[in-house]
């Protein structure tokens, strides 16, 4: 089966990875380049465990990061490590075709994908597919090429966060706040992160009251964040997002895929995007190999797997599911952000 990948991040090198130990040589196009990725913290849930335990990598991943709420009795639910080590784990001697982007779609007469054109410093080529699978994030160019539909749900709330090289003191913490929303901290040996919610006011509004000040408030509202947060040194240190669940009703056409983010994308309170993605990833791989000569055949028992175990996560999303949803309740003054006096 030729199997082309659309996205080379840290789901599409799992599946990659997956697909080669049954066989399988699948082209994996990544339109970054080798080795570049967003430096941040990540709580990788347990979810993600199995395929990690067939790599073989899970044990590697535990023994660099902080386990999250263990338990005598069982595995942690989840594990505090640097991003960029997860990524380079997986990356490390895999085939990708860096800085190279699917551009389109080859169809057949009667409307089947049976293959792709890529650009990239060369130039463009055309590739031959048996099944191509987008897995290149949530605005995912090739699920628009297939015509599949996307459904965005804008949070009432945006998110600030930061990025520390000082570990912190907690692998997790995460409280809410007066008006539904929350704030939270992650730490992992090299580093700490955290993030809150806040109004929806643009980014330049967001950091307009300083750099100290943010400091102040995460340790106000979050003392266990206070040890990480004082390794922030720039605002280049703090994001400003605006979270959009995502779902898509169809994941398939006869010849393309979805997966993890290209099919959905969960509010951060939730902390499964990825690991449900890997779980994705391990599941596509499966049915590859139970069915080699049948692509259509591949994607019903994708389908049949996953439905059961994403659709429930889709609709009890606790950024649509909160007892008390954000912008229901006035904030306390000392809580708001940006401060009501900036």
């Amino acid at each position: 089966m030729k199997i082309v990948l659309s996205g080379g991040g840290i789901v599409g090198l799992m599946l990659a990875r997956l697909l080669r130990m049954r066989g399988f040589e699948p082209i994996v196009f990544e339109r970054m380049k080798e080795g570049q990725f967003i430096p941040r913290g990540y709580m990788m849930g347990f979810q993600a465990y199995p395929p990690f335990e067939e790599l073989g990598l899970l044990h590697q991943i535990r023994s660099e990061g902080w386990d999250i709420a263990p338990r005598p009795d069982q595995d942690p639910v989840a594990v505090c490590v640097a991003f960029g080590y997860v990524h380079q784990l997986l990356a490390r001697d895999l085939p990708v075709e860096y800085e190279h982007s699917v551009v389109d779609l080859v169809r057949d007469d009667s409307g089947r994908i049976v293959g792709v054109i890529a650009e990239g410093p060369d130039g463009r080529k055309e590739y031959d597919s048996d099944l191509v699978v987008a897995c290149d994030g949530t605005m995912s160019p090739v699920r628009q090429m297939a015509g599949l539909e996307a459904e965005f749900t804008p949070l009432a709330e945006a998110e600030l966060g930061f990025t520390s090289t000082e570990p912190g003191g907690t692998s997790f913490e995460m409280v809410y706040l007066s008006d539904g929303g929350h704030i939270g901290t992650l730490g992992w040996p090299q580093g700490s992160g955290g993030w809150r919610s806040c109004a929806r006011v643009g980014r330049e509004a967001a950091l307009a009251p300083g750099l100290d000040a943010i400091k102040e408030m995460w340790a106000r509202l979050l003392p266990s964040s206070a040890k990480g947060v004082e390794g922030v040194e720039s605002l280049d240190q703090i994001r400003y997002s605006e979270p959009t669940l995502l779902r898509c009703p169809r994941w398939w056409v006869p010849g393309l895929i979805l997966i993890g983010d290209s099919a959905h994308f969960f509010g951060p309170e939730t902390g499964v995007s990825s690991g449900i993605g890997f779980q994705d990833a391990q599941a596509l791989a499966e049915a590859v190999r139970q069915n080699p000569n049948n692509v259509d055949a591949v994607c019903a028992a994708y389908e049949a797997w996953r439905v059961p175990a994403v659709r429930p996560l889709e609709d009890a999303d606790p950024g649509r599911e909160r007892l008390l949803t954000y912008g229901q309740g006035k904030p306390k003054l000392d809580e708001a952000w940006p401060p009501e006096s900036a």
